[in-house]
């Protein structure tokens, strides 16, 4: 049996040229009408994507486990939270370094049962110099027993200074799947999401939510960290609301379900400079 503290530093390093067309498809994605070449903030995720061989795809479409990542057992895999700084700007058409480090693997319990923690490391570099720093949180547990309730939800703040309204469907939810070379199957195959791990239907990507919070909010401030915590998960066909207000030193920002309910928090902080 493989031991969970063995994977604890594991590290991985890839160099290769930041493609601008990862960033048009993002763009496409989202919506924008051209393809920046300085890549905005979180747009990291879909550049320079690992591409593992189809005979290294577990049963859930992500990588096998046991190989950078360890080899945890239970089948849910959910990208929980990121905090992530952008220290200098980060250009397509450039040699990029990225580097990830497994940090971390705790356990904690649950209700619904035992809960894995892994926080990987991610740093990406070009020419020497950092321009991303990132701590993913990916969480691992057991689907639900049947007639399990699920969780109480919490109700959305409602003193927004702005509000998007978002209806994520399946066409969307494949492009983004698409961009990101995510395989994960909660997010296109919906009997697998539905009779294997248990959810109401397809599941809309945690960065997916997340970038719509920061396409929402107001252009012009240079933002220097950004950070989100996946609170509850919103499925397709449901609309939802990207929310946000200014603070002191930044923007907080939430997502809104058509219920009411919050499926995700998120902080903003600007360069002191921009800071409203």
């Amino acid at each position: 049996m493989a031991r969970m503290e063995d994977w604890i530093g594991r590290e991985r390093r890839r160099v290769e040229v930041l493609a601008p067309g990862d960033l048009a498809r993002l763009a496409a994605v989202l919506d924008r009408s051209a393809t920046p070449l300085e890549v905005p903030p979180a747009w990291h995720w879909a550049c320079a994507v690992e591409t593992p061989r189809q005979s290294e795809i577990g049963p859930d479409g992500h990588p096998l486990r046991g190989g950078f990542m360890p080899p945890i057992e239970a089948p849910r895999r959910m990208f929980a939270a990121a905090e992530m700084r952008f220290e200098a700007p980060l250009l397509a058409g450039l040699e990029t370094e990225w580097i990830e480090r497994i940090a971390s693997i705790s356990e904690k319990a649950g209700k619904s049962g035992p809960l894995t923690f892994v926080e990987v490391e991610r740093r990406i570099s070009q020419g020497g110099a950092l321009c991303r720093a990132e701590t993913q949180t990916i969480v691992y547990r057991q689907p639900p027993a049947p007639g399990e309730a699920a969780p109480s939800p919490v109700a959305a703040p409602d003193d927004a200074d702005w509000r998007v309204a978002i209806t994520p469907d399946v066409t969307l939810l494949m492009r983004f799947s698409a961009a990101t070379f995510n395989a994960h199957r909660i997010h296109y195959d919906r009997a697998y999401a539905m009779e294997v791990e248990g959810y109401p239907g397809l599941v809309v990507h945690g960065p997916l939510i997340a970038l719509n919070l920061l396409e929402a909010m107001p252009p012009g401030r240079l933002v220097t960290s950004f950070s989100f915590r996946a609170v509850r998960p919103l499925f397709d066909g449901a609309p939802f609301e990207a929310c946000g207000k200014l603070v002191d030193d930044g923007v907080e920002l939430w997502a809104r379900s058509v219920e009411g309910y919050l499926a995700m928090t998120a902080r903003v902080e600007f360069a002191p400079s921009q800071s409203q």
